[in-house]
C-alpha cells in the first residue's frame, strides 16, 4: 500500500459529527462525481480504487441519508494494475442533491459552493479530509528526494476554497492548472507536516516526520563530509605550495636570511609537512617554544609567498 494510500484509510476511520459527514461528503461529490439523471431521478456515480474510500462513501450516504449504493469492481486493464471501484446511488438522489445544495428547487446544478456547510472549523476541516480522500496524492518521503502533496479539483472555485481553507491555519498552498483540473499543491516539508496534522492523520505525520528527519540528518552529514574533503584537499594543496617556496628559499635566497618569526612557520612545516594551518598552530609551541596562532601563520606563509614572488620576477 502507498504513502498515499494509508493517508486515506487513516483520516477515512476518524468519526465524524453529522454536521462534518455532510461537509466530508459534499466535498467528495463536488470534486469527484458525476451527477446523471435516470427515469427521471438523479443519481450519483463515484469512481475510486481505494476500498477504504468506498467503505466511506457508503458509510456518509448510510449514515446521513439511510441509503444504499450499488458497488462494482471494474476490472483492471493492460495499462493500469489498479482494481477501480463504481459506487451509483440511485434512490433518494434528487433529495440528497437537493439537500446538499449541488442542484436547486429547478434541478439545476449549482455551481457556487455551499458556504453554509462551513460555518464551523470542524466541517472546513472534513472538507479539506473529503478532498484529498478522493482525489488527493502524497509523495513516499522513503521514495522521493522532494515532497509534495495534491488535491485535483474540478474548478477555479473549488481550488480557492481549498486553499481559503488552508490558508487560514497558515498552510502555504498555491494552484496550478493542468489537464486534469486544477491542482492545489503544496510543496514544503514543514507544511505538509501540518496538513497531515490538520486533516488528523496523526500516524502518518509520525511517520513522515521521522522519515524526514532521518533523511535531514543523512543530508547534513554527507554535506560536512564533503566540505571536509573539500577542506583537506584545500590544505593539502596548501600545504604543497608553502613547501615549494620554502625549496625555492633555500636554493635561491637562503633560509638563514629569514626573519625569526618566518623561520619559525618554515621550522613547523617542514616539520609537519601534511599538517594543516589549525594542526601547525596546535604543535607550535612543543616544536618552537611559542604558541603562533592559524591566523599567524597564514600571514607568515603569505609573506613567504611574496618574497618567492619577488625573486622570481628579478
Amino acid at each position: 500500500m502507498s504513502f498515499s494510500s494509508d493517508v486515506k484509510k487513516e483520516i477515512s476511520n476518524i468519526e465524524l459529527e453529522e454536521c462534518c459527514m455532510r461537509a466530508e461528503l459534499y466535498t467528495i461529490i463536488r470534486f469527484r462525481s458525476e451527477v446523471v439523471i435516470s427515469l427521471g431521478n438523479f443519481g450519483v456515480e463515484i469512481i475510486t480504487t481505494l476500498s477504504s474510500t468506498v467503505r466511506e462513501i457508503v458509510s456518509l450516504f448510510k449514515k446521513l441519508y439511510n441509503v444504499d449504493l450499488e458497488i462494482i469492481a471494474i476490472k483492471k486493464d493492460k495499462l493500469d494494475y489498479k482494481t477501480r471501484f463504481k459506487i451509483t446511488l440511485k434512490e433518494k438522489g434528487t433529495k440528497i442533491l437537493q439537500d446538499l445544495m449541488i442542484i436547486d428547487e429547478n434541478f439545476n446544478l449549482i455551481d457556487e459552493i455551499n458556504y453554509d456547510l462551513f460555518k464551523k472549523e470542524c466541517c472546513c476541516v472534513a472538507a479539506v479530509r473529503g478532498a484529498f480522500i478522493i482525489q488527493g496524492s502524497i509523495s513516499d518521503p522513503t521514495k522521493k528526494n522532494r515532497y509534495h502533496l495534491e488535491i485535483v479539483a474540478p474548478t477555479i472555485e473549488d481550488a480557492n476554497f481549498l486553499v481559503e481553507i488552508l490558508d487560514k491555519v497558515d498552510i502555504d498552498a498555491k494552484i496550478i492548472h493542468r489537464k486534469k483540473g486544477y491542482v492545489v499543491y503544496i510543496s514544503k516539508a514543514e507544511n505538509i507536516s501540518d496538513f497531515l496534522r490538520y486533516t488528523g492523520a496523526i500516524n502518518s505525520l509520525f511517520f513522515f516526520e521521522d522519515i524526514r528527519i532521518e533523511k535531514d540528518s543523512r543530508n547534513y552529514a554527507n554535506r560536512m563530509a564533503n566540505c571536509d574533503i573539500a577542506n583537506g584537499e584545500k590544505s593539502i594543496k596548501a600545504a604543497k605550495k608553502q613547501l615549494k617556496d620554502i625549496a625555492y628559499l633555500n636554493e635561491h635566497y637562503g633560509l638563514l636570511k629569514l626573519s625569526p618569526r618566518l623561520m619559525d612557520a618554515v621550522i613547523l612545516r617542514n616539520s609537519y609537512p601534511d599538517d594543516s594551518l589549525s594542526e601547525l598552530s596546535e604543535r607550535s609551541e612543543e616544536v618552537i617554544g611559542r604558541y603562533i596562532s592559524k591566523s599567524g601563520l597564514s600571514h607568515c606563509f603569505s609573506d613567504i609567498s611574496r618574497l618567492v614572488e619577488g625573486l622570481k620576477r628579478r
